[in-house]
């Protein structure tokens, strides 16, 4: 049944009911007019405000009052609106990246494509009266790269904050210890703010000519942090519209670009394309770089926290999606643009299964029985050119592994019998 409707008058006297109550007087509601009346009529606009309100909201005029809340508050019917809206953003921003790569493609500029690549570090996640999640930034940095030219611009920059929010300071003390290891506020080391940091980031992704505000792109589980941040900016900014600055899945981006370069490859292409987002994510998350030479910056270098620092990330990140993407071009690499410095690529030959040097049955055979050695040559999967690291030949012996003599004491036929030696029991199992 619908809830009756009721008038401001209504919830006041409920109100005074239970402060007598809590005297000691017990009215019953049949009292309570004569008792509230007086009260009432003294009182002024400004202190009935709060009762009116709570008669809208039970009246219906301000929402159902049997419409289902989330445990902030906040109104379920809001929650699959955002819902539906962040599906039709993950839509748009495959079509996008998509349609990215097909115009590179159409105009030959896949190898010379600019992308953007950034990186934020926070002290903590807290959550506004809203119910959203809200990050204070400590460190940012942005490159971008291409595929023929490697990366050729950076920033990077520590922020500058005076408090954090209210009941958080163990949350970041405890996010802090376990990744970046920043200073806390008011001690932190930077002079930038976060809206100073913002506007540079849109300034150093304009200086591009062929997109007016192109995307940028940063790893999925990161993707929040950064929208979260650049919206709390934007938001305040009366030029700026939030919607205007548009963050993508990186691994969205390895995966179509990938699969242009293998399409598009001058040579055989060493690596095949990823069959799903999820083992190009997979791919970018291994942290190949995470420990080369000239990533991170100095303060991360110091103490000793090179895979969380930024700028670590982000160089990581590009290099990984040009060792992935670049070979099919054919670009010679560079170092310090194209990989990291003094980069020894240790080569990891593989032999197919239906090329194996022997089987099961070749074991038990005199032909191989005496020392195994495999002469094929083993191709360089980094070039002709490019030199293999102190100690690795390029070709394979592996008679220090294997030895399998005569003489050799496990293939004796007494403690390993021959399979033709076994009679069948009679449901009691084999019998030698």
């Amino acid at each position: 049944m619908p809830n009756k409707k009721r008038q401001p008058f209504y919830f006041f006297m409920l109100e005074v009911q239970k402060k007598q109550r809590e005297r000691g007087k017990h009215y019953s509601l049949q009292e309570m007019p004569a008792i509230a009346s007086p009260i009432w009529a003294s009182m002024s606009k400004e202190e009935k405000a709060k009762y009116e309100e709570q008669a809208k909201r039970h009246n219906g005029q301000l929402g159902s009052s049997s419409s289902i809340k989330t445990c902030h508050g906040i109104d379920y019917t809001e929650v699959e609106r955002e819902q539906r809206q962040a599906a039709k953003q993950q839509k748009t921003m495959k079509e996008d990246v998509r349609q990215m790569i097909k115009q590179a493609i159409l105009a030959q500029k896949i190898s010379s494509k600019t992308y953007f690549v950034i990186h934020i570090n926070y002290f903590c996640q807290s959550r506004g009266s809203d119910g959203e999640p809200h990050y204070d930034a400590a460190e940012l940095a942005i490159l971008d790269f291409s595929l023929e030219d490697g990366i050729k611009r950076g920033m990077h920059t520590f922020m500058k904050l005076d408090t954090l929010p209210y009941g958080y300071s163990f949350e970041a003390t405890r996010h802090t210890n376990d990744t970046h290891q920043l200073p806390l506020p008011p001690d932190t080391i930077g002079q930038t703010t976060i809206r100073e940091a913002v506007l540079e980031v849109i300034n150093f992704i304009s200086e591009v000519d062929d997109d007016v505000c192109p995307p940028i792109f940063t790893f999925d589980d990161h993707i929040p942090v950064v929208r979260s941040i650049f919206d709390d900016v934007l938001s305040q900014l009366a030029t700026a519209n939030p919607g205007d600055v548009r963050i993508y899945s990186l691994s969205e981006l390895l995966f179509h670009l990938k699969a242009a370069t293998h399409s598009q490859a001058v040579i055989a292409a060493p690596q095949q394309p990823f069959a799903s987002v999820f083992l190009a994510e997979s791919y970018l998350e291994r942290g190949t770089f995470d420990y080369a030479e000239g990533l991170p910056c100095e303060y991360h270098q110091e103490i000793d926290r090179v895979p969380n620092c930024s700028q670590t990330k982000i160089k990581g990140w590009a290099f990984s999606i040009i060792r992935s993407c670049a070979p099919d071009l054919g670009i010679t690499f560079m170092e310090g643009k194209h990989e990291p410095m003094n980069t020894q690529p240790t080569p990891q030959p593989k032999i197919r299964d239906d090329e194996s040097v022997f089987t099961a049955t070749d074991l038990t055979s005199e032909a191989n029985r005496s020392n195994f050695s495999h002469s094929a040559p083993i191709r360089n999967p980094w070039g002709a050119a490019s030199q293999a690291p102190t100690g690795i030949s390029s070709t394979a012996n592996t008679s220090s592994y294997f030895n399998t003599t005569k003489d050799s004491s496990f293939a004796n036929t007494d403690d390993f019998p021959l399979l033709r030696d076994i009679k069948r029991g009679k449901g009691r199992g084999n019998l030698l």
